[in-house]
């Protein structure tokens, strides 16, 4: 059953038009749920209205800017304590590498060079290895099983990206 406009009528108690009154009376007498709501706001529109005690809005206004200090301090003691936090983090990464400024610049500039260089040199010997490899196992393979793979990782991307817009077309189908 269809509640929407009748649910709306009686939750904003707004005046309605002669022909909205008949349809909401109508609807009163077929459906048990907007009866009950009706019911309710009679319920609420009968009960006393209680005044609130002497200076209760003052009290309130000032609990609350209390509270928003209180929340304030403790936001500024957290982002206090998390910056100490991570400057104590960061120097204990950091911590190896205190002893180098104790070297002269000349020496730290040597030891960072040395430091690229080897890394080229590591680089440099890994990928010749690597190709070592690759020139082996293809010794082994036969030439045309390249080509089998090279179609089938295809065939692979090509199914990926079609059930990728299968489920793309079902999700904005399904929101």
């Amino acid at each position: 059953m269809v509640h929407q406009p009748y649910e709306d009528w009686l939750l904003d108690d707004a005046r309605l038009t002669p022909d909205q009154e008949r349809d909401l009376r109508i609807h009163l007498r077929a459906c048990p749920n907007c009866t009950a709501l009706a019911r309710a706001n009679l319920a609420l529109r009968a009960a006393p209205v209680i005044t609130a005690p002497q200076g209760f809005a003052s009290r309130f206004q000032d609990r609350l800017a209390a509270q928003r200090q209180t929340e304030r301090k403790r936001s500024r003691i957290g982002m206090f304590l998390l910056g100490l936090v991570s400057l104590g983090m960061l120097g204990f990464i950091l911590q190896p590498f205190f002893f180098y400024l104790t070297f002269p610049p000349e020496q730290v500039f040597a030891l960072w060079v040395s430091n690229l260089i080897y890394a080229g040199i590591v680089l440099r010997t890994v990928s010749a290895i690597g190709l070592t490899l690759l020139n082996v196992a293809s010794a082994f393979l036969p030439d045309y099983l390249g080509v089998v793979i090279l179609a089938l990782v295809l065939l692979l991307s090509i199914g990926l990206k079609a059930s990728a817009r299968k489920v793309a077309a079902f999700a904005k189908s399904a929101a």
